[in-house]
């Protein structure tokens, strides 16, 4: 699937474009369909809210699961990538992030790009997230928060970057708000099967859901193999990032048809 010339430059002045129902709910009802099958896997990563009982994320899907496995290289998703991305991209991470109803945590303002930073030691990442929603998002059920325009200034010092832990990665409130003044907060919002593509850099956060509603996104994390210098100094699980950065190639039409049919 390629991009309009519109589309990758709505991409390049807000630092995310969005595609309303970019899978058919049919497909998306078979997507749905293997998330117990990956929260039952002991092989997946999982991190837990503070009550230590509420899943908040799981890492490493497309390592352990088929169909996730080839989402990653779904043309919908990689195509796109690869125009707004890099030609030659790479899977760094891929998650699905849980907003579970009445208990979803809440995500400070952060840049992934810093994520990528610091635990695979790149300068200068180049990537982004691709973003498909799993469920409806609307305007109860904590959407995630951009703001447009915050990727031009590329990696911003965090609020504190002694630390080592996520929140240490979440920027300071004046940053925030003079990047908000610039180019306000948007929350995208439509039915499952809809997909976010994100640059690195672009700013963004979501509060709590104490809404009744369900909310959980799929998210790729694509990294541009040039600028990758995998050294693995630092000690982390491997659903947390992978050593093979062979670039990726699209699904062909004849396994795109296969894809949703087979998850052996």
């Amino acid at each position: 699937m390629k991009l309009t010339r519109e589309q990758v430059e709505e991409y390049e002045v807000e630092g995310f474009l969005f595609i309303k129902e970019l899978f058919p709910p049919d497909e998306m009802s078979l997507i749905r369909d293997q998330i117990p099958t990956v929260i039952a896997d002991e092989a997946v990563g999982k991190v837990w809210e503070e009550d230590g009982k509420t899943l908040r994320t799981l890492y490493g899907i497309h390592f352990t699961n088929q169909i996730f496995r080839n989402l990653v290289r779904h043309p919908r998703l990689l195509q796109p990538g690869q125009q707004l991305f890099g030609n030659d991209l790479y899977v760094f991470r891929s998650k699905i992030v849980m907003k579970p109803a009445f208990t979803g945590g809440m995500w400070g303002w952060h840049q992934d790009s810093a994520f990528a930073q610091y635990y695979e030691e790149i300068p200068s990442p180049k990537g982004g997230n691709v973003i498909l929603f799993l469920d409806e998002v609307n305007e109860f059920n904590s959407p995630v928060y951009y703001i447009a325009g915050s990727h031009k200034e590329g990696i911003l010092e965090a609020a504190n970057s002694s630390s080592t832990t996520n929140s240490s990665f979440t920027l300071a409130k004046e940053t925030i708000a003079k990047f908000v003044d610039r180019g306000g907060i948007v929350a995208p919002k439509g039915a499952a099967g809809s997909v976010l593509f994100v640059h690195y850099d672009t700013l963004h956060g979501s509060v709590g859901n104490i809404s009744p509603f369900e909310r959980s996104n799929f998210v790729i994390t694509y990294s541009c193999t040039e600028e990758s210098a995998l050294s693995h100094k630092k000690e982390k699980p491997p659903y947390l990032s992978t050593s093979d950065i062979t670039p990726l190639l699209p699904l062909s039409e004849n396994e795109v048809v296969r894809l949703l049919t087979n998850s052996d």
